[in-house]
């Protein structure tokens, strides 16, 4: 069974009750976008303290900014994974060591261009990977096979290493089926554009058992 993480984005007109009525999920996945490491800007630093007084999951915060070293301390009381993008150019081990220290879990997200061997000097480091299965930035993008096989590389090291593997973007009950290996299916269009979100999630979940 995997685990399902609700994707929403830190817009200026952010509501707390977005996810009002959904049940099952097991993060909440913010998406912050500065603008400039994507075209797309979505960084309304508030929301994570919202979500965080509103709903009792995880929240993973999603940056993706040019500089991730800049946010630690404006959101790290309200989330329990940092996860930053392995292409920016700041320095990775002086952002995870400074996450580390708050006592939170931090993660790598690798675009879809970024080969896993790009990051295995992290793998001991870090307690998550999102593997990018669409260009980040936008929502409803078509999902790219090419990361199921970025996520079977992943897996192998799982035994040794003790990441949890995460992925996200352009999920749906199809291609879901195809991600034995992820430890989390992160959706955002999927979910919440549908008509019964709470049986999407219910599906998702077991989306590899229902073949």
């Amino acid at each position: 069974m995997k685990k399902i993480a609700v994707s929403i984005h830190a817009i200026e007109n952010f509501t707390k009750d977005i996810l009002k009525g959904i049940e099952g999920f097991d993060y909440i996945h913010v998406d912050f976008m500065d603008g400039l490491f994507v075209n797309n800007e979505c960084k309304n630093i508030e929301v994570f303290q919202k979500v965080k007084q509103t709903y009792d999951v995880p929240i993973i915060a999603h940056l993706m900014v040019i500089n991730p070293f800049d946010y630690i301390e404006k959101i790290i009381n309200y989330i329990d994974i940092f996860l930053f993008h392995f292409e920016t150019n700041n320095e990775k081990n002086v952002i995870i060591k400074k996450v580390k220290n708050y006592n939170k879990k931090v993660g790598l997200a690798i675009n879809p261009k970024t080969d896993v061997d790009e990051i295995k000097p992290y793998f001991n480091k870090i307690d998550l990977i999102l593997v990018m299965s669409v260009n980040p930035g936008w929502s409803g993008q078509k999902f790219l096979i090419s990361s199921v096989e970025k996520v079977n590389r992943l897996a192998h090291y799982k035994s040794k290493y003790y990441f949890l593997i995460d992925i996200d973007g352009g999920i749906n009950l199809t291609n879901a089926k195809l991600l034995k290996n992820t430890d989390i299916i992160t959706s955002s269009s999927t979910i919440l554009k549908a008509k019964d979100p709470n049986k999407i999630i219910k599906l998702l979940k077991f989306s590899d058992e229902n073949e």
